[in-house]
């Protein structure tokens, strides 16, 4: 069943303490004599991709354009394809560098191939919102998390954690995502057939009225409703979006029976870092994690709490921005170079990466959607 959902990676990647220096570095200083635009979303949605663009833009002010989106994209798309379009209206611009992309990706891109006449832009999505077929079809590199591998590992984790209780937090705008519905489709026959109940649980749209902080409010006062509906067995929680991350995690700390398996976004610093006060440190991701690691540990929580050792929307910018310059320089096979793309990926995360392609229910493979994937980690691996 799984091979007919996506394909994995071909090979387990262990980095290791090999992320300790993951920053912004390129193969070779780029040459110049073009720009790179990035679009990421505010701090609010998405702080690593955020900080990973505001690095770039800082180290080659030359070469980098940055840009946000709304936070409140889901209403503004017309506001989102607009700075897109703005983008490709410079004709420095060699690349788009999109993540996480939401929905506009399809139509800007599309304005900017066809009406716009630029098909000699780059266009990379990361983290895409739509259709894998309609963001493939625009794009000429997409990049993703291995969302139904996820779906796997969350009961996986439960299962391992002895969980009863599995509840699955998302509202209807998430849910009209293909690879949303099938990581949870994944999730749910995955943690039934090891006997755990899966309960799917609403809750608000941050880009909705209520916003990012009645949304997490929500959360917060949901989570201690769910523990008490299920007093004496152990629950596991997980949430597809972003922002509400730091209100499950805040909500799941202290709850002696609650655990929480991956961010949607797995990454040491999706989440973390603001929902316990802690130093963001970017350019140390293993110092990063071995922090995280110390504070859970003081709230008895190391063996209720796991994510990837990859901030994998940072790599997305990083490993994008170095094939935009490979690309503008002449030095890719076209705009789709998978061995260009694998060694930018390489660079970007300071070891060897392999990258799956996505397939569909139907088993339809998309060549140019790309899949990382990781094991979770082991937090009692990083107490000193």
């Amino acid at each position: 069943m799984k091979k007919l959902l996506c394909a994995l990676l071909t090979g387990t990647m262990m980095f290791g303490s090999a992320f300790g220096a993951f920053a912004a570095e390129t193969e070779a200083e780029p040459a110049g004599g073009y720009k790179i635009a990035i679009m990421t979303g505010t701090t609010s949605q998405g702080e690593e991709e955020y900080y990973a663009a505001t690095t770039l833009a800082e180290k080659y002010p030359d070469i980098v354009v940055h840009d946000t989106y709304p936070d409140n994209f889901s209403s503004e798309v017309e506001t989102t394809i607009s700075k897109l379009i703005a983008f490709a209206e410079d004709p420095e611009v060699k690349s788009i560098i999109f993540v996480q992309a939401v929905q506009g990706a399809t139509a800007a891109y599309t304005q900017i191939l066809e009406e716009m006449g630029r098909d000699d832009i780059l266009l990379i999505s990361g983290v895409p919102a739509e259709d894998p077929a309609d963001i493939s079809a625009a794009s000429d590199v997409v990049l993703a998390n291995d969302e139904i591998g996820c779906g796997y590992q969350v009961a996986d984790l439960a299962n391992q954690w002895g969980c009863e209780v599995l509840v699955h937090y998302s509202f209807a705008r998430h849910l009209s995502y293909e690879t949303i519905v099938a990581k949870r489709d994944a999730m749910k026959a995955t943690a039934e057939g090891y006997g755990i109940e899966f309960v799917e649980r609403d809750c608000p749209d941050p880009t909705g009225d209520a916003g990012m902080s009645g949304a997490q409010a929500a959360v917060l006062e949901d989570i201690p409703k769910v523990m008490e509906e299920n007093k004496g067995k152990k629950v596991c929680f997980y949430c597809t979006n972003c922002g509400l991350q730091v209100a499950l995690q805040q909500a799941i700390i202290d709850q002696p029976d609650a655990y929480y398996a991956l961010p949607c976004c797995p990454s040491p610093y999706h989440g973390f870092q603001e929902a316990f006060g802690l130093e963001a440190t970017y350019g140390d991701v293993d110092g990063a994690i071995r922090n995280l690691a110390k504070y859970l540990d003081e709230h008895d929580a190391t063996d209720r709490f796991s994510t990837w050792a990859l901030p994998v929307n940072m790599s997305m910018i990083n490993a994008g921005f170095d094939y935009a310059c490979k690309y503008a320089e002449g030095k890719t096979d076209g705009k789709f170079d998978m061995n260009a793309l694998q060694d930018s990926f390489k660079v970007a995360v300071g070891g060897d990466i392999e990258l799956g392609t996505y397939v569909d229910a139907d088993n339809v493979e998309y060549p140019n959607y790309l899949l990382i994937a990781m094991e979770p980690i082991d937090f009692n691996d990083y107490l000193d």
